[in-house]
């Protein structure tokens, strides 16, 4: 063999052993930059997650009846704590294979708190607004001592240290915590999938989604396993799940309960936390009535902030959209949501409401915006290559839609000197959703384009109406009030023909949750409302 020839062959094989070296040695960096799971995989309850064999006894004495209902029977001794609490507890064993909505039954813990609730009644002490009810808490919010997984491998044996400050709220007005319920992985999706837990169905139709994130929030509550769920929002989490299952879901004023939120080991700089509200999901108004009140006793100082309801329903001044415009464009939103929103439309205006076909500026802005105050708080300590891996993700789906270029720079670069300039735009976008305001008490739209959609881990895209729209966009509508931090209100509106529950989100100004449930109070007579599921 020549010698030019074997002098060419030796630089080819050192060329290509040296691309094996770099790509090994990268995969070894990269390796080293992807998050070790902390601890071992928990073992999972299979009482939870397998059909019983003998069904527990259950009277039907409790399950189904409000949280309203069941602390006045405490309060009255006309039932006990204990028995309102096993019954629920027999229920859950019995039903929740059907729809994987509680992760974690905390059996004991619950008899025992019952049994001091029942003791404290009967010593005529002070009773707080949820004594001896039972509820259940998103696995999201930390209790002390139980697995706070947010169903991600990346934190599969995190154990929490602390209760989250939601959690005393609701322990100190006397509620007893069942136990935790489903989640999306990482708080990141509308479908309540993820690495640790099953996954969440609808009691409506087992092959459809609850929503997410608080999707076993949405079914516990629903499927009549408790009638009070805590549950955090942080694009619509709590209220696309309330929609998803016939319930009422409170979004809260973004900071109205200052320091409640909670992830495990809670990561990253506190200015960033920015969106992440909690707040109740019940089949009856009144039960978010109560729960929000047990909730804000822990914050005395930003309660007196609330703005006070109007008394009679023809002093509202009301503003409702059926499809959100933007541009030549606009967000569509199936025939039968519509319908029922224009429905009670109609029934306000026969009763003599103002309502008013409008809707508020900069649809895209906000959600844009949303977009950019959530990378901040989720990516602030995600390294830099896997960022990109995630923009190129998100560029995949991008329709174009909507301008994300600087979401996307952001999202490369979290320049925190760029943060403050964010906020100040964040500023005009909620004074401008304030200005909208003057003009309306409320606004009245849609929570998600349709009903519960059919279980969809690949994320593709979904039918409105026969019209296929990108699987997030179906569910952009509740994001803009995240980004300004307006309270808004999820409200059942009964059925459609498929016997899937409709939902719309009444919004207010900020700090008008009183105004809210006022409001909606009021309207119960002109809809259905929550209706049991069949199954």
């Amino acid at each position: 063999m020549p010698l030019n020839i074997r002098k060419i062959l030796k630089w080819v094989a050192l060329s290509f052993g040296a691309v094996i070296i770099l790509a090994i040695a990268l995969g070894v960096y990269v390796y080293t930059l992807v998050p070790k799971p902390i601890g071992e995989k928990p073992v999972l309850q299979a009482e939870l997650f397998n059909k019983p064999e003998t069904e527990l006894p259950v009277a039907g004495k409790f399950v189904y009846k409000s949280a309203t209902e069941l602390a006045s029977m405490i309060k009255n001794k006309q039932a006990t704590s204990t028995e309102i609490v096993q019954e629920h507890i027999n229920y859950i064993k019995n039903t929740n294979y059907k729809t994987n909505a509680y992760v974690w039954l905390f059996e004991q813990d619950a008899l025992d708190a019952a049994k001091k609730a029942d003791e404290k009644v009967a010593q005529g002490g002070p009773l707080g607004l949820l004594h001896g009810v039972p509820i259940s808490i998103k696995e999201q919010f930390g209790i002390k001592g139980k697995p706070q997984t947010v169903n991600a491998e990346m934190f599969q044996g995190f154990v929490a240290s602390k209760n989250a400050g939601i959690v005393d709220a609701m322990l100190d007005e006397g509620a007893i915590i069942l136990g935790t319920t489903n989640v999306s992985k990482t708080l990141f999706d509308v479908q309540t999938i993820g690495e640790i837990y099953p996954t969440a169905n609808n009691p409506y139709d087992l092959t459809r989604t609850p929503g997410g994130s608080t999707g076993g929030g949405g079914a516990s509550v629903a499927a009549g396993s408790s009638p009070i769920a805590v549950g955090g929002d942080f694009g619509g989490s709590i209220r696309i799940p309330a929609a998803d299952c016939g319930l009422y879901g409170l979004k809260t004023t973004d900071g109205s309960m200052p320091g409640h939120a909670s992830f495990p080991g809670e990561p990253g700089d506190p200015k960033y936390r920015r969106m992440m509200v909690a707040g109740p999901l019940a089949r009856t108004v009144d039960d978010i009535d109560l729960a929000w009140n047990a909730m804000m006793n822990k914050w005395p100082e930003q309660n007196a902030k609330m703005l006070e309801p109007k008394s009679e329903l023809t002093d509202y001044k009301v503003a409702y959209l059926d499809e959100w415009k933007f541009g030549n464009d606009k967000m569509l939103v199936s025939r039968d949501i519509k319908e029922k929103l224009n429905a009670l439309a109609e029934s306000l205006r026969t009763k003599n409401v103002s309502v008013t076909s409008d809707q508020p500026a900069d649809f895209d802005k906000m959600v844009a915006m949303h977009r950019m105050l959530a990378i901040y708080t989720l990516f602030e300590k995600v390294p830099w290559l896997f960022r990109q891996i995630v923009i190129r993700e998100f560029k995949e789906s991008d329709n174009h839609r909507i301008d994300m270029s600087e979401v996307y720079e952001r999202m490369s670069d979290l320049d925190p000197a760029k943060y403050d300039d964010i906020l100040k735009r964040h500023d005009v976008l909620r004074d401008q959703m304030e200005e909208f305001f003057t003009k309306y008490d409320l606004l009245i739209m849609p929570v998600t384009s349709t009903a519960a959609i059919k279980h969809n881990p690949e994320h593709n895209p979904i039918s409105v109406d026969g019209t296929n729209v990108d699987y997030w966009d179906n569910f952009l509508y509740p994001a803009p009030f995240n980004a300004t931090g307006h309270p808004a209100l999820t409200i059942p509106l009964g059925l459609n023909a498929e016997g899937m529950p409709i939902g719309v989100q009444v919004v207010g100004p900020l700090n008008s949750e009183r105004r809210l449930i006022a409001f909606a109070k009021l309207i119960e007579p002109l809809h259905t409302g929550f209706v049991k599921p069949k199954a």
